[in-house]
């Protein structure tokens, strides 16, 4: 279940490149039934140009078809990556439970060492040549809506 939870999480992270200029913000929302969690990520990046500055994700897991065990036994491998998340400088991070629905908020500053510890941590997948040099928004929402993630217009 470790391994599922992460790689959702990985995968709503799919990132790549580099570049400058103006602000700008894009916002991609997937909702999914995964063995009967519905989860739905809202996934927030802030850029300069096309480099992302900061990353802010939302992921609300619905767990009201499981077990009052079930959902324990769930929410305790949540709070264990919510703290893994805190660990890392740059990085914040919550988890909360309410009515057998779990909410994970992540805001990662992608301007310093954040992105590679995560990515050292196996919290975030990073793709593509020069990714080390930076994030790049345009590549970023072409593999969010690869991956079935849409776009929202507010």
């Amino acid at each position: 279940m470790k391994k599922l939870v992460s790689g959702i999480l990985i995968s709503c992270m799919a990132l790549a490149l580099v570049a400058c200029g103006k602000e700008q913000s894009a916002t991609y929302r997937s909702t999914q039934d995964v063995s009967g969690m519905v989860i739905t990520d809202t996934m927030t990046l802030d850029a300069k140009g096309d480099k992302v500055q900061k990353m802010s994700e939302t992921i609300e897991v619905d767990l009201t078809a499981f077990d009052d065990s079930q959902y324990e036994e769930v929410a305790a491998l949540y709070d264990e990556m919510v703290e893994q998340y805190k660990s890392v400088e740059g990085v914040e991070c919550t988890g909360t439970s309410a009515d057998k629905v779990y909410t994970i908020s992540v805001t990662v500053d992608t301007t310093g060492d954040a992105v590679s510890e995560l990515v050292e941590l196996g919290l975030l997948s990073i793709e593509g040549p020069g990714a080390s040099k930076g994030i790049s928004l345009k590549k970023t929402g072409e593999a969010l809506v690869a991956s079935g993630y849409e776009e929202v217009t507010e």
